[in-house]
């Protein structure tokens, strides 16, 4: 008896595809990704693009198998190769997705506790391919801490570093952000667009000076702090801007808040400072691993030195998001060396990300304290994931074990047709039943 071929459209697939945006399809056309007018055309829309795009890049399953797994489905019959080149191309439509995936979050929250501001936390991490000697993309994201939701998000080779610059900044918009991204010319990028910055300083790159005009030594300064309690100065940040006749020199007045790690806190920041640093690890760093030196250009009417210490405390969050993204999600599985190639796949990896923050997003109200997503992301994560990855699927268990045979005949001509060989000629039992025969 005939197995009756498995539903190519499936309920989950189409509560995926609910949570994309509406323009998804038009901005198909828009790229070029999806032109019904090619000849031999065999994909017609950007939902069915998409399936094969996301359920390669989610599942981690290869090219063949990721096109036989839908024809054998009832889907389009494509090349892997077809779907390679498809994907590079869709680089830039993937990326226009996950940008309206962003601007399209309601704000559902007001930042009242935290003097009019919109918190959020910035930071980068760096994404390796297979058998790569050092990071090939980086991945920027600005997390929103009342309530974690990702604001924006930007994808860059791994040469492009930690830099303010890579986004556009709101107005009363508070960014808290660690060392790398603590220099003049970013925190003036983000006070010319009207929004302020929380950053732990890096004494390296991040020279300040007292109205005066004369240099602060910050480890100098935090030498005489007493109580573990924050304290702080005055502080002037520099910028000069051409040379000759051109020259500009801006300064901005901000403040240098410091305090002492309690003892037990200051002994785990040496030794985590030694273990990082290695044998080139100095006194000095040692030293002023006890403290917390924190730079802000928030005025002390609006948010006291003990409040910026809080406000700190929650960068840890988007390192968080990330740890999930790539524990979870296996963010971190590039598939080959190709620049193209891997800056499609995390950004189509970050859609799916983005679609998974919008699928756990609480939808009965309530306060940040009160939300399942925010309090509880990451289990929330891990149980939402393999639901997702399963909505993907074109096909369940139980009628994917009726295909295997047709599933395995197609893996074969694929394999044929691109001279593939064999991990294994001859399993073991044969090759017995071969010597039996002579």
């Amino acid at each position: 008896m005939m197995t009756a071929a498995p539903s190519y459209s499936d309920e989950d697939w189409k509560a995926v595809l609910a949570h994309l945006p509406a323009e998804t399809e038009r901005l198909a056309h828009e790229h070029k990704v999806i032109n019904v007018q090619w000849p031999n055309v065999k994909v017609h829309d950007a939902a069915t693009l998409l399936r094969f795009i996301l359920l390669h890049v989610g599942a981690d399953i290869p090219l063949r198998q990721t096109v036989t797994l839908i024809a054998e489905a009832g889907g389009p019959s494509l090349a892997p190769v077809w779907l390679h080149k498809r994907m590079r191309r869709a680089q830039p439509y993937l990326a226009a997705l996950v940008e309206l995936m962003i601007a399209d979050v309601v704000e559902d929250a007001t930042p009242e506790s935290w003097a009019g501001y919109e918190m959020v936390s910035l930071d980068a991490t760096t994404v390796s391919g297979p058998g790569a000697e050092g990071s090939d993309v980086r991945l920027h994201c600005v997390l929103r801490l009342h309530d974690l939701r990702v604001r924006k998000v930007c994808v860059t080779s791994a040469s492009e570093g930690e830099t303010f610059k890579n986004f556009v900044w709101e107005a009363d918009t508070l960014i808290i952000a660690d060392r790398g991204y603590a220099n003049a010319p970013g925190i003036f990028w983000v006070v010319d667009h009207g929004a302020a910055v929380l950053v732990r300083v890096n004494r390296g790159a991040l020279p300040l000076a007292a109205p005066s005009g004369k240099a602060i030594d910050a480890l100098a300064w935090c030498r005489g702090l007493r109580d573990n309690v924050p304290h702080e100065r005055p502080a002037v940040v520099s910028q000069i801007k051409g040379t000759g006749k051109a020259r500009e020199e801006r300064k901005l007045e901000g403040r240098l808040i410091g305090f002492h790690l309690p003892p037990e806190l200051a002994l785990a920041a040496r030794e985590r400072t030694r273990r990082e640093e290695g044998p080139a690890v100095t006194a000095e760093k040692l030293e002023a691993a006890e403290f917390v030196i924190l730079f802000t250009t928030t005025p002390a009417s609006r948010m006291s030195a003990e409040r910026c210490v809080e406000a700190y405390r929650l960068r840890w969050q988007v390192e968080l998001q990330f740890k999930r993204w790539k524990s979870l999600c296996h963010f971190d599985k590039l598939p080959n060396y190709r620049d193209d190639t891997m800056l499609a796949w995390v950004t189509a990896k970050l859609l799916l990300g983005l679609l998974l923050d919008r699928v756990a997003a609480a939808k009965d109200g309530g306060d940040a304290t009160t939300r399942p997503g925010a309090r509880q992301a990451w289990k929330i994560t891990s149980l939402l994931w393999p639901l997702v990855l399963a909505a993907l699927l074109p096909v369940g268990l139980a009628n994917a074990i009726a295909l295997v045979p047709a599933m395995s005949r197609r893996l074969d001509s694929l394999d044929d047709a691109a001279g593939v060989t064999r991990q294994i000629d001859v399993y073991r039992w044969q090759q017995a039943e071969l010597d039996e025969c002579g």
